[in-house]
């Protein structure tokens, strides 16, 4: 049993029959056409069924998030539907840890389909009690051609489309190393120890200057708590990505969306003032102007240089909004978000 190679902490009221090793978390807002894929897979695993629980997070859905859920949880006991109306990933990726009964939290997206291997993979580095977190490779599966540009951002797209391969060995990793929040576990105990996830994507755009780091900020917290990040090559998965995400106008909103998520981190590392907030964003305009101003010249990597304009132009309006909300700076700088 994989249960028997990992620590149970030792101030959890429960007998062993009543602990499962993992929760899989499964963050959902308005993905139900991938989310019933992405469930099975996950139910089909080999490791025994009372080892592991499927927790589906539905984050604010107007789809049939729940629908789907329901109709697979009818089948698989270990499935579990619950409901946060706070929009905001990490919201989400919270309320799925306060409803977990596993000590490690495995979290994926609703887009991602895991071979029958994954979970056992993952299991292996936490046998070593200074391991936090561990993540995976992550493949894509194209739902339509690569473009030929796609290269211009690292291997199938990078970050951008969160594809990760650090080979075939495992490693451990250091800061700023990180591994991807849609193929990730951490221990339970120690989520809440740092003070768990900074915010992250916003499904609301109408909310999006409250995003913030993510899985990013996590790393950077557990590193700093002295724990260790493994990159295990065979806890893979696959990642689809849509058509959709294949159009120079995505990486152009991952790209602004970055800059966002850049300027939130600027802002908790140097608490700036509002003159400083105001000058940092008449630097990052500047940088918007001159990456546009490159982009117009460079036929080859025009959508490259297109999208750091966006960029930069994220990062000067969240500047320009901290400088000028009190609230936004509060939010910013709050000392956790797991309430």
């Amino acid at each position: 049993m994989l249960l028997a190679e990992i620590n149970v902490p030792q101030d959890m009221n429960f007998s062993r029959s009543e602990v499962v090793l993992f929760s899989v978390i499964i963050p959902a807002h308005n993905r139900a056409e991938y989310l019933g894929d992405a469930v099975l897979s996950v139910c089909a695993q080999t490791i025994p069924p009372e080892e592991y629980e499927v927790i589906v997070v539905d984050n604010g859905s107007s789809d049939e998030t729940r629908e789907v859920v329901e109709s697979i949880a009818s089948e698989h006991s270990i499935v579990r539907y619950i409901y946060e109306s706070r929009i905001g990933l990490h919201n989400a990726r919270h309320a799925g840890a306060r409803e977990s009964t596993g000590e490690i939290l495995v979290y994926i997206d609703e887009d991602v389909i895991v071979p029958p291997g994954w979970l056992q993979a993952m299991a292996k580095p936490f046998a070593k009690s200074e391991v936090a977190c561990v993540g995976g490779r992550i493949l894509p599966q194209w739902e339509a051609q690569p473009p030929t540009w796609l290269d211009q951002f690292g291997r199938n797209g990078g970050i951008n489309l969160s594809m990760l391969d650090l080979g075939d060995d495992a490693l451990e990793l250091a800061w700023p190393q990180t591994v991807y929040g849609c193929n990730m576990s951490v221990r339970k105990g120690v989520l809440y120890e740092i003070g768990g996830f900074n915010p992250d994507a916003i499904g609301d755009r109408h909310l999006i200057w409250l995003r913030g780091d993510g899985e990013t900020g996590l790393h950077e917290k557990i590193y700093h708590a002295g724990y260790k990040v493994i990159y295990e090559p065979l806890a893979w998965l696959h990642h689809r990505v849509p058509a959709s995400r294949l159009e120079p106008s995505y990486f152009f909103w991952r790209s602004f969306i970055q800059g966002i998520s850049d300027s939130y981190t600027h802002m908790r590392r140097n608490r700036l003032t509002v003159v400083q907030l105001l000058w940092h964003a008449g630097g990052c305009i500047m940088g918007a102007v001159r990456s546009y101003a490159t982009s117009v010249g460079a036929s080859q990597r025009r959508i490259y240089w297109r999208s750091k304009a966006w960029y930069w132009y994220g990062r000067a309006q969240h500047q320009l909004r901290l400088s000028l909300s009190q609230s936004l700076r509060h939010h910013v700088l709050q000392e956790n978000y797991l309430q």
